[in-house]
């Protein structure tokens, strides 16, 4: 069976990134405003253990101007090298002029003077949650292990009373939430050749979310069977949204909520 129209999980990505900037209060106030379900969004943890929301394990160039108020430069320095009264000095406000992250998001309102916000202060929210774990095997260096990191959001978590499933494409910090949080759903993020709704049934997965442009009607179907729930990530494109929402998901997460809704309203079943 599949799951009606009107029961998908619509998720504002970052908040709302086509239009505010990511992972900011500001973007998730707005998405919250608009009627979206769920809010998801990445996390990663500062040098005196302040669990903050940021997509990048480092302060991305083309978002990040320090106190000088200059572009900071690449790679920038990573979350767990700073301290969070350090990471404050930072503005996150507005994507850098001519770069590629500007020309694909032109709508994106800029905002000066936002922060990168602590996780606890985004769950006071009013709000469902998303958060992602953001740690690769890859850079063991560049953040806290996993046991350490999935250990501190789910103490947020549990703090705050908060409504959240825990997502990463590391599932090394999704089996520590399994075991040490039963409560908290985990949701299995994949890409490319990771896309395989085997594969991620065997790791354990109950939720699925892959790339959008991985799922294949024959790749649902076979979700389906396994008894997974779907949530595609992220479908911003009219076309791509109607697509999406015809092959009735579970959750779609989108950098434009706003056309979700409107293509939701169009069928009525919002």
């Amino acid at each position: 069976m599949t799951s009606p129209v009107n029961a998908v999980d619509l998720q504002g990505h970052r908040g709302a990134r086509g239009l505010l900037p990511e992972n900011t209060l500001a973007a998730f106030q707005w998405a919250l405003e608009r009627g979206v379900d769920t809010l998801e969004m990445d996390c990663g943890v500062t040098k005196d253990g302040v669990v903050v929301v940021h997509h990048d394990r480092r302060l991305n160039p083309d978002l990040a101007r320090g106190p000088d108020g200059q572009w900071v430069a690449p790679s920038g320095p990573t979350l767990r090298s700073l301290t969070f009264a350090e990471l404050q000095r930072y503005d996150v406000g507005r994507l850098r002029p001519g770069s590629e992250y500007q020309k694909r998001f032109p709508h994106q309102k800029p905002m000066d003077g936002a922060r990168i916000p602590r996780l606890s202060e985004v769950l006071t929210l009013n709000a469902k949650f998303n958060i992602e774990t953001k740690i690769s095997p890859d850079a063991p260096e560049e953040t806290v292990g996993p046991e350490e990191f999935a250990r501190l959001v789910i103490k947020e978590i549990r703090k705050a009373k908060a409504n959240a499933t825990i997502q990463s494409f590391d599932f090394r910090t999704l089996k520590v939430v399994e075991q040490e949080a039963p409560e908290i759903e985990t949701v299995y993020l994949t890409n490319g050749a990771g896309s395989d709704p085997q594969k991620v049934r065997l790791a354990g997965a109950k939720i699925w979310s892959p790339n959008f442009e991985d799922l294949t009607q024959a790749k649902l179907e076979a979700a389906r069977a396994l008894k997974l729930k779907v949530v595609v990530w992220t479908v911003s494109e009219p076309t791509d949204i109607v697509r999406m929402l015809d092959m009735r998901l579970d959750g779609i997460i989108s950098d434009y909520p706003d056309r979700v809704l409107a293509e939701m309203k169009r069928r009525r079943v919002r």
